[in-house]
C-alpha cells in the first residue's frame, strides 16, 4: 500500500474489529472480516471470536496474548507492545462467548473456549517515525488496578492516537482515568454493543460520555461500528 495519501486511516469495523490502514502493511485489530495474507493481525481478547481459523485464514503475521506475561515483537520495523489487563467483572464475557459459538463451528468453537483463559492485552504499536498508536481495549473500568492504571501513563502515556473503549456501564471510569494519557488524538470506541445486541443483552450510546470529555479539554471523538476517520 504504497503512496498512501493519509498518514493513517482507522476502520472500524464491527465487533471490536479494527482496520489500520496507513503507507505499508495494513494492521487489523480483532478482525471481522477476511484478512489478506500481507495484513498483520492482533487479538486483544475483546472479541474471542476473532481467533477463530474461520477468520485468520491466510494471514502470516498473528500476534496474540499470551498467559502471565507482556508480548514485544517487531514487524517491518513496527514495534509492538502488549500488556495484559483484567476485564470488566460483568456479563459481556458470556455475551461474547455465546455470541462467537452461535455463529462459527467445530474446531473453531474449540478455539473461542480456550480463548477464555487468555488474557486480555493493550496493545502499543510504535511506527517507523516514531508516532505511537495505543488501544486500550476495555481495560478502564470500575475494578481497573489504580497501579496498573499509573503503569500504563507512565510507560504510555503521550501516544499521537488513543484508542479506548468504553465497556457497558463503565462511563464514569473512562471518563476520570482517560485525559491522564494526554493523547493527542482519542477514539472512544463501542467494542461490545454489536456482541451485546446479537445475544439481546443492553447497550448504551457512547455520545454522552464523548461530549463529557470535550467539555473537559479533551481531543476526542465517537468510533462507532462501520464508521472510519482520516489523519491528514
Amino acid at each position: 500500500m504504497s503512496n498512501f495519501p493519509w498518514e493513517l486511516r482507522i476502520v472500524h469495523e464491527g465487533n471490536a474489529g479494527l482496520i489500520l490502514e496507513r503507507s505499508g502493511r495494513r494492521f487489523r485489530f480483532d478482525p471481522v472480516g477476511a484478512v489478506e495474507s500481507d495484513d498483520v493481525v492482533i487479538l486483544t481478547g475483546a472479541d474471542p471470536g476473532a481467533a477463530a481459523v474461520v477468520r485468520l485464514r491466510g494471514a502470516r503475521d498473528v500476534v496474540r496474548p499470551i498467559e502471565h506475561g507482556e508480548v514485544s515483537t517487531s514487524i517491518d520495523g513496527v514495534l509492538i507492545e502488549g500488556v495484559p489487563y483484567a476485564p470488566p467483572i460483568d456479563d459481556s464475557a458470556v455475551v461474547r462467548l455465546g455470541a462467537a459459538a452461535r455463529k462459527i463451528g467445530g474446531t473453531a468453537r474449540k478455539l473461542v473456549r480456550r480463548r477464555e483463559t487468555i488474557p486480555a492485552m493493550i496493545w502499543q504499536l510504535t511506527f517507523e517515525d516514531g508516532s505511537r498508536l495505543v488501544h486500550l481495549g476495555r481495560s478502564i473500568h470500575g475494578q481497573t488496578d489504580a497501579g496498573w492504571a499509573a503503569d500504563v501513563v507512565t510507560r504510555f502515556g503521550q501516544p499521537k492516537w488513543l484508542l479506548v473503549g468504553a465497556p457497558y456501564g463503565q462511563d464514569q471510569s473512562v471518563f476520570e482515568r482517560t485525559p491522564a494519557m494526554e493523547a493527542e488524538h482519542v477514539l472512544v470506541m463501542d467494542l461490545e454493543g454489536d456482541l451485546r445486541r446479537m445475544n439481546g443483552r443492553p447497550t448504551a450510546l457512547i455520545t454522552p460520555l464523548v461530549d463529557r470529555l470535550e467539555a473537559k479539554g479533551v481531543p476526542v471523538m465517537v468510533f462507532v461500528p462501520q464508521s472510519s476517520v482520516r489523519f491528514e
